[in-house]
């Protein structure tokens, strides 16, 4: 099963982009420059979302994307990352 859900990258005043995932906010990672910052995303959100199934929490559903924001997807199952 894939897990999709939107990001916002922010671009930092010193350089990079800073992203997180409204609907996953523990999912927060950055990047040098905005394709690096995209490739760290699905990282940290697989992350967060193991961490949700760790603690038996609910998976949050993805909201729709909006505006500016990006789609980033999980792949993997989750239950491996732990």
């Amino acid at each position: 099963m894939r897990y999709v859900y939107p990001c916002v990258l922010t671009p930092e005043q010193e350089g990079g982009f800073s992203v997180t995932f409204p609907d996953v906010p523990e999912a927060l990672t950055c990047g040098n420059d905005k394709a690096e910052a995209l490739a760290m995303a699905e990282d940290a959100l697989a992350t967060a979302l193991a961490g949700y199934v760790q603690e038996g929490w609910d998976i949050p559903i993805p909201s729709r994307t909006t505006s500016g924001q990006e789609m980033i997807a999980v792949a993997r199952p989750l239950s491996e990352d732990f």
